[in-house]
């Protein structure tokens, strides 16, 4: 099995991402946003920088600054929606689905045998499911290892910061900080990329990835 990115006219992007294709090519032609090699149609990809270029200029910075964050917020929220099942076409989760083994009837005894046993099978069976649609698109794409945060915060002196489950803390988060410091001494940009991948996944007109034509 092999997955590739579906693909947006223009008209789909603008809908999903509420960037008018003017705005989108002014920023082309300053440099702000690369080429689009696609012959005017865009990948989800495409469609997440923009997205991140939208959020980060109606914070008020400028194209410019926020082009130099805007791959990276993408590569985040596209990271997040893999482990969404919704990001994925029913064709791929069909041909993911032949590739999930049976469950061992000595568990199926073990859950049937407690209350609400047919809902743990479909879940386990689910679970099995989402595991095998990740693995493949992280191999699909060339993301496979890499850590996905859960949020980004562009601090007040203009550094960036992604934070990983794992980091979130009083000590490590907002608990740790210092009225003096230059970072919190000013506006703090705080972006939720779980949130950014569920928004943009409900706009979507079609899931963001599907089985590769051939597969």
């Amino acid at each position: 099995m092999k997955l590739e990115l579906e693909t947006y006219t223009p008209s789909e992007a603008e809908e999903v991402t509420k960037v008018p294709q003017a705005t989108v090519r002014n920023w082309r032609r300053s440099g702000h946003l690369a080429k689009n090699e696609r012959h005017g149609h865009y990948t989800i990809v495409d469609v997440l920088i923009m997205v991140a270029m939208q959020a980060l200029v109606s914070r008020g910075l400028t194209p410019g600054a926020a082009s130099g964050f805007a791959v990276e917020v993408a590569r985040s929220i596209f990271l997040v929606m893999l482990h969404s099942s919704r990001a994925y076409s029913e064709g791929a989760k069909a041909a993911a689905q032949g590739q999930v083994g049976a469950i061992p009837q000595e568990i199926l005894d073990r859950l049937c045998a407690h209350e609400g046993g047919a809902e743990r099978t479909s879940m386990i069976e689910d679970a099995a499911l989402d595991s095998i649609l990740i693995a493949e698109a992280e191999q699909s794409f060339g993301v496979a290892g890499m850590r996905t945060p859960e949020w980004l915060i562009i601090w007040a002196n203009g550094k960036t910061q992604f934070y990983y489950d794992e980091d979130i803390s009083e000590e490590t988060f907002f608990g740790n900080t210092f009225f003096a410091d230059d970072h919190i001494q000013g506006p703090v940009i705080l972006f939720c990329m779980g949130a950014m991948a569920h928004m943009v996944l409900d706009r979507l007109p079609r899931p963001a990835i599907r089985l590769a034509q051939g597969a």
